[in-house]
């Protein structure tokens, strides 16, 4: 018998392989959708500024959306925000770039202007993940009244738990979940032996699917939920005949680490601004 040496084919690097740029306007596409549910909407000659005085503290609610630098440059963005909300109760100025190249650009002048620069990794995956699940996790939609409650129960939690004040928690969940019911995602509670222990949400839009709201209750990490989470979100995405699934982690924290186990690649990044 005449054994065949197996053919070595190399790995093509994901971002050759794939147009990641096309993954990353899809990014934003999600992030814009989702900022144009805002009750008021500033055009500007840079951007848009959204305005939702019903959740004045948070940032994501109250921000100029910068589609391309003005001439002026950030000083002319700095005057439009104060202009948009004066007058109302929101005390920050936030900012969401397009362009993380041009949100870097202008970094050291708004960090001297007391600004905090926040970035995100966006990332992606097609197919299901290679992992091992936690058979004791069920997934159930969080559609129904029982469901439903232990969502806001464990997003209240998990909010909590990073060191928000309650007034902060309690418009951050108003925020969701009106904006969610408007764009048209799906919460999930995932139950580990019958007991609430995790929330992802699915928003599945054309070719792609969105994950968020990845979150495991403080007494339940460490036992496989998030993974078990995220696999039944791709696979609940792959049924939406969504070919892609994208999301976006914090640059600087762990979380994206295990996505990257999960088998999402990095496609670039998200860059804003907030000044309290």
């Amino acid at each position: 018998m005449v054994r065949r040496a197996a053919r070595f084919i190399p790995r093509v690097p994901f971002e050759t392989a794939v147009d990641t740029d096309e993954l990353l306007r899809a990014v934003i596409e999600f992030l814009r959708v989702w900022r144009e549910q805002a009750p008021s909407r500033v055009p500007t000659s840079w951007g848009t500024i959204y305005r939702d005085e019903r959740f004045h503290a948070i940032h994501q609610a109250n921000l100029g959306w910068v589609a391309s630098l003005p001439k002026e440059g950030p000083s002319k963005i700095l005057a439009d925000l104060a202009e948009a909300f004066r007058g109302t109760a929101v005390r920050h100025q936030a900012l969401l770039f397009e362009d993380a190249a041009e949100a870097y650009s202008v970094q050291e002048e708004l960090a001297g202007q007391g600004f905090r620069p926040m970035s995100e990794l966006a990332m992606a995956k097609v197919g299901l993940p290679a992992c091992i699940v936690n058979p004791e996790v069920e997934i159930r939609p969080a559609v129904e009244r029982a469901p439903a409650d232990a969502f806001r129960l464990l997003k209240i939690a998990t909010e909590s738990a990073s060191g928000y004040s309650r007034e902060v928690v309690d418009q951050l969940w108003g925020l969701w979940h009106d904006r969610s019911c408007h764009v048209g995602m799906t919460p999930y509670v995932a139950y580990l032996n019958g007991v609430p222990a995790g929330t992802i949400s699915v928003w599945a839009r054309g070719p792609f699917a969105w994950i968020d709201d990845v979150a495991t209750h403080p007494d339940f990490r460490l036992r496989g939920v998030a993974r078990t989470m995220i696999f039944e979100a791709c696979r609940r995405a792959a049924s939406a005949r969504c070919e892609w699934v994208v999301l976006t982690a914090d640059l600087f924290d762990t979380p994206k680490e295990m996505y990257k186990t999960l088998g999402f690649e990095p496609i670039g990044e998200v860059r804003g601004f907030v000044r309290e």
